[in-house]
């Protein structure tokens, strides 16, 4: 992975900075900063960086933050619907015995790390022929949002 802070910006940038620029000189003092704004620099931003793209844009870095981070959560909620799991490693034990023989002694099961943006993990071990309760605990730590 490269270093964000270097390389020219995209056009997308300079034109984002002149509308976010039209917009405080005709704007309403007190008035949010609009939503197509914020989605714009937070993509920009995920891409070469909050400060960056803060500067850049004229947007508050500490805002800008939390929108990556909100955005971030988001996606993590939203991709973090589906675990596959090899069906041996779910088979009932005497199923596996006779699907597998020998194999099943030196079967180690699977092996699930989690983490959140926030820097929460969990590790969660399975034997082999257990574990259909591994999504409930996957989807109880993904929902805690730590």
């Amino acid at each position: 992975m490269g270093k964000r802070g270097t390389g020219p910006l995209p056009p997308e940038v300079s034109d984002l900075e002149r509308e976010v620029a039209a917009w405080r000189r005709t704007r309403h003092k007190g008035a949010a900063t609009p939503s197509e704004f914020w989605e714009a620099a937070v993509t920009l931003a995920m891409q070469f960086g909050i400060c960056r793209i803060g500067r850049a844009v004229g947007l508050d870095y500490s805002a800008l933050r939390k929108q990556v981070d909100k955005a971030k959560e988001k996606q993590l909620n939203a991709t973090a619907t589906f675990v596959e799991v090899p069906a041996g490693l779910l088979l009932p034990a005497s199923g596996l015995k006779a699907a597998l023989g020998p194999a099943l002694d030196q079967a180690q099961g699977a092996v699930i790390e989690l983490s959140t943006p926030a820097g929460a993990r969990m590790r969660i071990c399975l034997e082999p022929g257990k574990g259909t309760e591994a999504a409930l605990c996957v989807s109880a730590f993904l929902r805690r949002g730590h």
